[in-house]
């Protein structure tokens, strides 16, 4: 038998093999070469999010677990001494997140602008933050465009940082008994 006689008696017709339930060769394809103007013409090859992405996400969740894990108990969190009751010098502190919204307080002394500085302001500050999507319908996305939604985002990135800052040094003048 010749090459070309063996080449010829291994193809097969698609329409007879669909027939006998046999699935069609598989055909070499050419692979195009992609360049700028047809890199968007096919779409890259998609994957089922269940159970691909499902998948992936669950490994990469239990790994950051067992990271987790392995770093509380390897560098525990430091547990201080118990709480003396019989001491009248402890001065207590908020945690360092919330020193700015006790620094806003010191600004309504009294007991009846205690509320207003506790709830009206940062609801005020909270209801302006929501609120610059609807109030500055500029089409722009330049900052320098933009001034109203600048105004409102320095305004309260300076109120938080200038009360904190406040906060600090509150804290560390303080007298110690």
């Amino acid at each position: 038998m010749t090459e070309i006689e063996r080449r010829d008696s291994t193809r097969t017709d698609p329409q007879q093999d669909a027939a006998q339930g046999r699935a069609a060769p598989a055909r070499p394809v050419e692979e195009e070469i992609i360049t700028e103007e047809n890199v968007f013409d096919r779409p890259d090859e998609t994957m089922a999010f269940f159970p691909g992405q499902v998948f992936r996400d669950g490994v990469v969740a239990t790994l950051l677990l067992i990271a987790c894990t392995v770093l509380s108990y390897a560098a525990p969190a430091p547990l201080a001494e118990p709480a003396d009751t019989a001491t009248i010098t402890y001065v207590p502190r908020p945690e360092w997140f919330f020193f700015f919204y006790e620094q806003m307080l010191m600004f309504f002394p009294g007991y009846a602008l205690i509320s207003f500085g506790a709830v009206v302001v940062p609801t005020i500050f909270i209801a302006l933050l929501f609120a610059v999507p609807w109030l500055d319908r500029s089409p722009h996305y330049s900052p320098m465009k933009r001034p109203f939604a600048i105004v409102v985002g320095v305004l309260v990135i300076v109120t938080v940082l200038l009360n904190m800052l406040l906060a600090v040094s509150r804290v560390i003048n303080f007298p110690s008994g």
